[in-house]
Formats: C-alpha cells, sequence, structure tokens
C-alpha cells in the first residue's frame, strides 16, 4: 500500500506545482503585455507630440521658403507652387521607399519586443 499512497502523494505534488507554474505563467503573460501596451503608447504619444512641433515647423519653412523664391521671382504663386512641387517630390520618393520604410520600422520594433527577453 505505501507504493499506491507514495505515487498518490507524488501525484498530488505535481498537481500543487503545475497549478502554481499556471499562476506565474498568467502574472507574467499580463505584466508583459502591459509592458508592450505601456511601451506601444508610450511611442505613439511621443511621436505624435514631436511630429506635430515637425509639422508646424514644416509649414513654417514652406511659407518663408515660398515667400522667398516668389520674391526673387517677382510673382508669389510661382514661389507657392515651386514648394509644393518640392514636397510632391519628397512625397513620391517617400511613396517609392515605402516597403524600405516599413521593413526598418518593423525590424527596430521586433528588436524592441521580441529579442527584449532578459
Amino acid at each position: 500500500m505505501s507504493v499506491f499512497k507514495s505515487i498518490h502523494t507524488s501525484s498530488e505534488k505535481a498537481i500543487e506545482k503545475s497549478e502554481e507554474f499556471i499562476k506565474n505563467s498568467e502574472k507574467y503573460y499580463k505584466l508583459k503585455i502591459f509592458q508592450v501596451l505601456t511601451s506601444s503608447l508610450s511611442m505613439i504619444f511621443n511621436f505624435a507630440i514631436v511630429g506635430l512641433f515637425i509639422l508646424i515647423a514644416f509649414i513654417f519653412l514652406a511659407i518663408s521658403i515660398s515667400s522667398t523664391i516668389g520674391e526673387y521671382l517677382d510673382n508669389p504663386f510661382w514661389g507657392y507652387i515651386s514648394v509644393a512641387f518640392i514636397f510632391f517630390a519628397f512625397g513620391f520618393v517617400a511613396y517609392l521607399m515605402r516597403n524600405h520604410i516599413n521593413n526598418l520600422v518593423i525590424k527596430n520594433l521586433s528588436k524592441k519586443y521580441f529579442d527584449d527577453e532578459e
């Protein structure tokens, strides 16, 4: 009978350890999800704030460049049109490089989230 009692005791310990492992795994994954979520939201907010100020700076820069070109050409219309074409050219180059930019972003984010298992 002692063999059966020993097996029963061992199986009870195994069940307790597996329940403890499941609870600890659940806590770990909750913390990991919280870390990824807060890191992502922080990155989005930082990008939005910095992007907003850079956008405002580009607007003022574009107005001043178009005004300067308009004064040089003695026609403000051509100054604004030339700056618009410059922005279209930048947009077209960015469109052509969109796959490269996506791959770069995915590589950087994967390093941050998946290789950070320390």
